[in-house]
């Protein structure tokens, strides 16, 4: 039962509080809009994902062949190189997968139920973030170990190496909770999508 808003009252949240709610009504228009508002998030967040993805892989094929080609070849140097070449090959990896799992869009055709489809867009971008680990973070990982390993080998403080690959290692955590906390959020928008859809 909701009371009678108090037009008086100076606090802005009891007139809020006080205000009658009228659900939400799923139309198909409503839908529509949804689902392209969200085709238009997931196509700008992946246009600049695969600029990232362009850029660090031609820096980091240009320094590995670098490293690699102007001068001499101990075991550090391999070592550095090499990993460079894998950091690149983990951003082609990364973003052909994001491609692969999140690209596409929502294809609403007169076959196919509006809700249905809005609904398995969400889903699979939810388990694409779900799974971020796996097919984003887990492609980079051999590269970086390869150039801090190279620290090893290197004459001089070996202990220089910590520093960046502490500060690797908490980007890469951050990457994965960020991605987790956005699969949560799509989650909610799930449940409450199917709590309207029965409602």
């Amino acid at each position: 039962m909701t009371t009678s808003p108090d037009f008086n009252s100076p606090d802005p949240k009891a007139l809020w509080k006080g205000q009658a709610m009228t659900p939400q009504t799923l139309t198909a228009e409503l839908l529509e809009t949804r689902s392209r508002r969200l085709d238009d998030r997931i196509g700008k967040r992946n246009r600049w994902e695969y600029l990232a993805g362009l850029i660090t892989g031609t820096v980091m094929l240009v320094l590995g062949l670098f490293v690699l080609l102007s001068g001499p070849l101990d075991p550090s140097a391999i070592l550095a190189g090499a990993g460079f070449l894998l950091l690149a090959a983990g951003a082609g990896i990364a973003t052909l997968q994001l491609q692969r799992r999140t690209g596409g869009g929502t294809s609403i055709d007169g076959g196919t139920a509006i809700l249905a489809s809005y609904r398995a867009e969400l889903v699979r971008q939810r388990d694409a973030l779900r799974s971020i680990m796996l097919w984003y973070v887990l492609p980079f990982v051999p590269g970086f170990l390869l150039i801090y390993g190279s620290a090893l080998f290197a004459d001089g403080f070996v202990w220089g190496a910590l520093i960046p690959a502490g500060i690797t290692i908490a980007f890469l955590v951050w990457v994965y909770h960020a991605n987790r906390k956005a699969a949560g959020c799509i989650d909610d928008e799930i449940r409450k999508l199917d709590h309207q859809a029965r409602g």
